[in-house]
Parts: structure tokens; C-alpha cells; sequence
């Protein structure tokens, strides 16, 4: 009997269908609608007044607001780490239940069990992975596996290889992530904290206080206004290259992220590790 793979078509439709048959009996409860229905009629307005009032603000409200999200997480970044692990737990152990339930009993039609048997799973891995933080930094490895094995193939290979050649660089891709995460989860989160909130502290300084003042501080923007495609970065890698080294008002707000992500990184781990020491855990 041979083993049929599915393309990468199929297997979207598959998992769709099982989030689709969740949220179909989700919102069948009496309940869920009222309160979805006085939700909605209650948020909209609210997100309309918030929508109209960021629209409105001054540009410089919204970038000191960057600027002070940027160096909460260039600070404290490392305790989003636990509440991170509790939502990807949930939303893993959620998914698997629902792709067993697909598999193993696709005729069941009690909504009552599907949304329970989908929500404790979910929420047992969720606090499972909140405690547990190694075994949900291999979790996240592995999605962001699942990410660059996908984009290598569609980069690398898809004009070259048949499209089931993407599950195995998925697969080989989750593996190694997985596996680096665990051993180096904890330093990846931190220099991942510390290098976006370098960079909304480094960008939305250059607005707030030197390309308004500060003589041909308009060619900051070039800084500013960078943005390379992650599926272009191997194609176009001179061209980034040359735009990066190109000018020092590039490549000099670029040194200075990357010295305040290796400043930071070490913050994070000095207060992680008194944090810990404080609590008489095991420091990792």
C-alpha cells in the first residue's frame, strides 16, 4: 500500500477545515452570539474612535509612544517569554486536538465535546509550556522552522523540485530550529527582544530628535525607510549590501543597533539571572 502526500494545497484545505469546524461550533452557543453581538455593537464604535484619534495624533505622539514600547522590550523583554509560551501552547495543543478530532472522528457533530476536548487541550499545553519554558522554546523553534523551511523552498527549489519537496524542507528546517531552540532558546528570545527594541528606539530617536534638527539629517531616511524582503534576501543580497554600506547614514544607525541589541542581550540576561537567583530557580 503506498503512502499517498498530499500537496501543500490539500493539507491547507485539511487544517482550515478543522479551524473552521471549531469556530462553526464555537459560535453556535446561544450565549457566544449575545455576547459576541453586544461585543461587536460595543467595540466598533471604540475602534473607530481609536482608529480616527491615531490617525489624528501628531506624528511625534506615535513615535515617542514607539519609542518607549521599544525600550520596555530592549529592557524587559525577556518576561514576555512565559506569557509567549502560554498563547503558543494553547494554540498547538487547540490545533492538535482539532486535526485528531479530523483524523480519528470526522463524523462527530457535538459541538459541546469538539469545543471542550479542543479547549482543554489547549489549555493544558498552554500552562504546560507557561511553566515549562525550554520544551515551548522548542515549540516556537519549531514554527519558525515550519516558516524557513517553507521560504527556502519556495526560494530555492520551487522552479526545480516537485511541491512534496517542501514537506521535507519543512521538516528538516522544524528539526534543526527545534533543536537549536532548546539548547539556545532563552539567548535567541533575549537578542530577538533586544534587536526590535533597539531598533524602535533607534528609528524613532532619529525622528524625534535629529531628522527634524540636525543639518542633512534628511538622509536618515534612507535608514528609515529601509525594508528588505526576507524571500528576496539571498537574490538580492549585493543590492542589500550596497544600500546598507552604501551610505553612513545607513550603515551608522545600523552599528548602532546592533551594539545596543549586544548591550541589551546582556541586560536581559543579568536581570533574567537575579530574577532567578531571587526565586532560588535553576538559572539556564
Amino acid at each position: 500500500m503506498l503512502l499517498e502526500i498530499p500537496d501543500l494545497e490539500h493539507a491547507n484545505k485539511f487544517i482550515s477545515g478543522s479551524m473552521d469546524r471549531f469556530t462553526q461550533c464555537f459560535v453556535s452557543f446561544e450565549l457566544l452570539k449575545t455576547t459576541s453581538a453586544s461585543v461587536a455593537d460595543f467595540s466598533m464604535p471604540v475602534a473607530v474612535a481609536i482608529a480616527s484619534t491615531t490617525a489624528s495624533a501628531p506624528a511625534q505622539l506615535m513615535s515617542g509612544a514607539a519609542f518607549l514600547v521599544g525600550v520596555a522590550l530592549f529592557v524587559f523583554g525577556y518576561k514576555l517569554l512565559r506569557p509567549v509560551n502560554f498563547f503558543a501552547g494553547t494554540y498547538l495543543g487547540g490545533t492538535f486536538a482539532l486535526l485528531m478530532l479530523n483524523i480519528f472522528a470526522p463524523a462527530l457533530a457535538s459541538c459541546p465535546i469538539i469545543v471542550l476536548a479542543t479547549s482543554a487541550s489547549g489549555l493544558l499545553l498552554g500552562v504546560l509550556c507557561a511553566l515549562k519554558r525550554t520544551s515551548v522554546l522548542v515549540v516556537l523553534g519549531l514554527v519558525v522552522g515550519e516558516i524557513i523551511g517553507d521560504l527556502f523552498y519556495k526560494t530555492m527549489l520551487a522552479r526545480l523540485a516537485p511541491e512534496y519537496v517542501a514537506f521535507g524542507c519543512i521538516g528538516f528546517f522544524s528539526v534543526l530550529t527545534g533543536v537549536l531552540a532548546g539548547n539556545a532558546g532563552d539567548f535567541a528570545w533575549r537578542v530577538g527582544c533586544s534587536f526590535f527594541g533597539a531598533y524602535l528606539v533607534v528609528a524613532n530617536f532619529l525622528r524625534l530628535a535629529v531628522v527634524p534638527y540636525a543639518p542633512d539629517s534628511v538622509k536618515f531616511e534612507g535608514f528609515l525607510a529601509f525594508r528588505p524582503d526576507v524571500t528576496q534576501t539571498i537574490a538580492r543580497a549585493s543590492q542589500y549590501k550596497d544600500t546598507i554600506l552604501g551610505s553612513p547614514y545607513v550603515y551608522g544607525p545600523v552599528v548602532v543597533l546592533l551594539l545596543l541589541t549586544v548591550a541589551g542581550a546582556e541586560l536581559q540576561s543579568r536581570l533574567s539571572k537575579a530574577e532567578l537567583r531571587a526565586k532560588g530557580e535553576p538559572m539556564l
